[in-house]
């Protein structure tokens, strides 16, 4: 009686187990998982933050991407790739080019944000890893071209 009593508990914990690691890992429907990089600010390493974005986002997969990386990371300990408030102003994808007009709150530089530089060159990794297609990223900020690819 005691051994099938064990069992039975032995047999809901586990159940319970797999219930509760089914649930945390699937993600949301409706969604996909997307990759973004931020630098931290506790090492020189770029890290990874994962987010499931909305299948078809009304803006469209690519200007949804860049709003998200714009509002900065959601994790503690992670930089900023621009001052907060920087917004896209355009973004337009011709060929495998991408022409994105970034907000003049990107001249700033913040405590928490990279230098402009910087910012910029993470802005195009993040683009071009997560749009294969995409080839060339010219960056403008405030109507004005910024930066050379490369």
């Amino acid at each position: 009686m005691k051994i099938s009593r064990a069992v039975a508990l032995l047999l809901a914990f586990v159940l319970l187990a797999c219930a509760v690691f089914v649930s945390v890992s699937r993600k949301p429907a409706g969604t996909h998982r997307t990759v973004f990089y931020f630098p931290s600010m506790d090492t020189d390493k770029l890290c990874t933050e994962v987010r499931y974005l909305p299948d078809d986002p009304v803006q469209g997969d690519l200007s949804y991407y860049v709003d998200e990386l714009l509002l900065g990371p959601m994790t503690n300990r992670y930089k900023f790739l621009f001052s907060l408030g920087t917004k896209a102003e355009f973004c337009s994808l011709e060929d495998d080019v991408l022409y994105l007009g970034l907000s003049k709150d990107a001249l700033f530089k913040a405590k928490d944000s990279v230098d402009i530089k910087t910012g910029i060159k993470l802005l195009r990794v993040n683009i071009v890893k997560q749009f294969t297609e995409i080839k060339t990223v010219l960056v403008y900020i405030d109507g004005k071209s910024v930066f050379e690819e490369g």
